[in-house]
């Protein structure tokens, strides 16, 4: 199999750098969050119920007829309009920026939800609504209304948004509704491995890249995770971690709830620093996390050092001489793997209709084998699963029309995948390499973690990174030829070559590329 996407490098050493911290920003905006008047179901048959869904806007450097940048909130609750990197492009497009909550999203004293539902006292029915259809439609729905609404921009053309579920969020509209959403980006969404049977033969994609970029951090740090983890497993086995790993050091209070919580903490935060291995502090107490585990592991001299590195980076303790508190809330949500998303609705949606397997670990890995045999368990509610649910992954992928043949004769849709994420694994179409912007088009980009090319230069300034500079250029290039600003042109320090790389997360398969210099 040929894999083709186009790879985005920076002039700059492929190995771990530590950055100096991106400013951290705090989720809020000095945009006012308004409410849309949106329908709870968009079906023709069904009733008039209504709720509101929050929104931001930013209309301050629209031209009339200029486009409207779209963003799809998803994951998390209403976030900051002026994080989203389309804040960035507005002032060059004339553009108009807008944010629409996901329904079912918010906190606890406020969030887009329907009737009948209450985030402290959740009930299966209360989610009928939640579905990909009216989801998807809430967007058509809210642009739509820009339009009416918002002088000038009867016939703007509108620029879907997406990162994470999002991006999935954006190429579905992209094909579902392509008479209204113009473009997409999408940035680092996970495209197959649907379904929680052994039959899906992208299961172990996600885990293998993740072991590839431990590898190619440090060779020695790997390998002490890797006998570490199967010592940590093996006394699982034996039921004698207390004796076995005593320096792991477990507060007295936590002996009681056992090891494998500990253990699944440990396993899923391996997985998950890589791919959220920012240069802010972000989903974990320090910048670049990635080379500050690897630091500390190789410093570490015993098993107990090297598994207290992940245990205390998930809790979000710098006290290095610390006992590992298992009733630490951080842990518990690592030990569940729920680093995505703390909305109960997510994990609706990962029954409903978005169950990514991305939990399988084959036997020649990093980590310990792990999901590799029989069905996966990817919904923890077995009451919200979907009717096809346990369907096999190409059921899925002709059911959203996201097989290799569809996206690759789908225009303008540019799909971004950062190197330090394992979504990348299972979020890369093979599509044909070609220099036509409008073509759709996947962007590999070293250096970066999940979806991180999606922040706005408020959250991670130019100069930080070469690399998102270029991405960023590359996406205003797009955007510009999409919008008919553009003349097809390759800037002239810019030259792309066809290329073949090995990538070793899949273990025969070849990798077809544009390289940009």
């Amino acid at each position: 199999m040929v894999f083709k996407v186009v790879i985005l490098l920076a002039a700059t050493a492929t190995a771990i750098v530590r950055h100096s911290p991106a400013p951290v920003q705090s989720n809020t905006s000095s945009i006012a969050t308004q409410h849309f008047t949106q329908k709870v179901n968009h079906t023709i048959d069904t009733s008039s119920a209504t709720f509101k869904q929050r929104y931001q806007l930013i209309t301050q450097y629209f031209e009339p007829g200029g486009p409207i940048l779209f963003v799809q909130s998803a994951e998390t609750g209403m976030p900051a309009i002026n994080a989203s990197d389309f804040i960035d492009y507005a002032p060059k497009l004339g553009a108009l920026v807008a944010m629409l909550e996901h329904r079912f999203f918010g906190d606890l004293h406020s969030g887009s939800y329907p009737p009948g539902y209450d985030p402290l006292n959740i009930s299966s029915e209360a989610f009928n609504s939640l579905t990909l259809d009216n989801v998807l439609q809430d967007g058509v729905n809210f642009v739509n209304w820009i339009k009416k609404t918002v002088v000038g921009a009867a016939d703007s053309k509108v620029i879907y948004g997406g990162s994470s579920y999002g991006g999935f969020l954006a190429v579905s509209a992209r094909i579902r509704y392509p008479e209204t959403f113009y473009g997409a980006i999408a940035s680092s969404p996970a495209l197959n491995s649907f379904g929680p049977l052994s039959s899906n033969r992208f299961k172990f994609d996600s885990a293998k890249w993740a072991s590839d970029i431990y590898e190619g951090a440090s060779k020695n740090a790997s390998t002490k995770i890797k006998v570490s983890m199967l010592a940590f497993k093996k006394c699982l086995a034996d039921n004698n971690c207390d004796a076995t790993i005593p320096d792991l050091d477990v507060c007295n209070n936590s002996t009681s709830l056992g090891y494998e919580r500990l253990y699944r903490a440990v396993l899923h935060t391996y997985l998950a620093i890589p791919k959220f291995n920012y240069p802010w502090i972000g989903k974990y107490p320090t910048a670049d996390p990635l080379g500050d585990l690897i630091n500390k592991t190789l410093a570490a001299s015993t098993v107990g050092e090297v598994l207290r590195v992940p245990l205390l980076g998930a809790s979000w303790n710098n006290n290095a001489s610390s006992c590992i508190d298992g009733f630490n809330g951080n842990i518990s949500k690592a030990s569940v793997g729920n680093m995505m998303s703390n909305q109960p609705a997510f994990g609706y949606i990962n029954c409903g209709y978005y169950p990514i397997n991305d939990k399988s670990i084959p036997a020649d890995n990093v980590l310990p084998e792990a999901f590799a045999r029989g069905a996966v368990d990817i919904c923890t509610n077995s009451a919200w699963k979907a009717v096809d649910y346990g369907r096999e992954n190409e059921y899925f992928l002709q059911k959203y029309e996201m097989t290799n043949d569809f996206l690759d004769t789908t225009d303008k849709l540019l799909i971004i995948q950062g190197r330090y994420d394992r979504t990348a694994a299972i979020g890369s179409p093979i599509l044909t390499v070609t220099d036509m912007l409008n073509h759709s088009r996947v962007i590999l980009v070293d250096g970066i973690a999940h979806a991180e090319d999606s922040v706005s230069e408020a959250i991670e300034p130019r100069g930080l990174k070469p690399q998102m500079d270029q991405i960023r250029d590359t996406k205003l290039e797009h955007l510009k030829e999409w919008l008919g600003q553009g003349n097809q042109t390759l800037d002239s320090s810019a030259t792309f070559v066809s290329l073949r790389r090995q990538i070793a997360v899949f273990s025969s398969l070849l990798l077809a590329a544009i390289l940009l210099f």
